[in-house]
């Protein structure tokens, strides 16, 4: 029997590569042409939209993860019926849920890949290309990483430590110098955010340095006409799904000590741990489909309705994590919900078998 189950979950994983290799060709293509339009500016070169599409398709396999398994389920599966494999082993005894077990074994093989490609490859790669493309299109960017963003402005500095989101800032950190390199003042705030055009610093303080000493001043709120614009902060954002879980529970923390909503990122975190899981039941609903209504479908067939079901499935995963969001709605039940809906239909289709 166990060469059984290493047949099955090597088809399965086979039939799992090559849709993951068409999904992120697809994927490629339209991240490439949504690029053109903004090729030329700058120093933004074709070859760079190249290279800012290669650094996002780590996460790419990572979101698109489970449609690649259940059409790669469909895929291998369906191959075996239409060669009558199935029927085979099942003649001999093997049961379905033998067949399940050998599936879902390849599921987890390949999640431990998965995983890891999502926690240390996805977010380095996203916010290097991020960073490629913001210095490429002169957006003044100095630095993006883990400990901030530099950003610089003629004689000015401007460091903000953490991006809440295209509008907010904290502990952002403002250098003025002069023509000669002096330092003329230094100014901290703990939170910016970004109203009609305007910066508003809460907690504001600011030491300007002079011949004869050094003033500090403080203010709970001020207003500045000049420092990042929304747009700016946009292309160098990293977004809290393509963060790793450290990250964010290190956000998470950040943004509770400081009072701080902390809502989007709960939901990132929990959708963390969601995706891997959620492979697995796309792989387990891929057994009563091939049993069932798509036995003796042609390939082509399978993986229409393969794409449909995956997408969908997508897709409202994502409408579940927004409206959770916008309803209050704890974030395991936003995240998983969809997951545990396809669960029980599986397991009541398998029944049937």
């Amino acid at each position: 029997m166990k060469i059984l189950d290493r047949y099955i979950a090597g088809v399965v994983m086979a039939g799992t590569g090559i849709a993951l290799l068409v999904i992120l060709g697809l994927d490629l293509f339209f991240t490439i042409i949504g690029q053109l339009d903004d090729v030329g500016e700058g120093s933004y070169t074709t070859l760079k939209v190249l290279q800012y599409a290669v650094f996002t398709l780590p996460r790419s396999v990572y979101e698109m993860f489970p449609t690649a398994t259940l059409l790669g389920g469909l895929i291998g599966l369906g191959t075996l019926a239409v060669h009558s494999e199935l029927a085979a082993m099942r003649a001999v005894g093997l049961p379905v849920s033998r067949i399940v077990r050998a599936v879902l074994q390849a599921g987890v093989i390949m999640l431990v890949f998965i995983v890891a490609m999502g926690e240390f490859v996805a977010p380095v790669a996203e916010q290097y290309g991020q960073q490629l493309r913001a210095v490429a299109l002169e957006k003044r960017i100095s630095f993006m990483g883990r400990d901030g963003l530099w950003v610089r402005e003629d004689t000015r500095y401007i460091f903000a430590k953490k991006i809440i989101d295209d509008n907010r800032l904290a502990d952002l950190d403002v250098y003025d110098f002069n023509v000669n390199r002096q330092l003329l003042s230094a100014t901290h705030a703990s939170t910016a955010d970004y109203r009609a055009g305007e910066w508003v610093l809460h907690d504001m303080r600011q030491s300007v340095f002079a011949d004869d000493g050094v003033a500090v001043h403080h203010e709970e709120s001020v207003t500045w006409p000049s420092l990042l614009t929304p747009e700016l902060i946009s292309i160098v954002m990293l977004q809290p799904e393509n963060m790793s879980v450290q990250d964010i529970q290190q956000f998470i923390v950040y943004l509770d000590t400081n009072g701080l909503d902390t809502r989007q990122y709960r939901y990132a975190l929990w959708r963390r741990f969601v995706t891997p899981l959620s492979a697995l039941v796309m792989l387990f609903i891929s057994v009563p489909f091939v049993f069932g209504s798509l036995r003796s479908v042609g390939a082509g067939q399978r993986i229409f309705v393969g794409v449909l079901a995956g997408f969908g499935f997508y897709m409202t995963g994502q409408m579940a994590g927004q409206m959770g969001q916008v309803y209050g709605l704890h974030p395991i039940l936003g995240s998983i919900v969809p997951s545990l809906v396809v669960l029980c239909l599986g397991i009541y289709a398998i029944r049937r078998i």
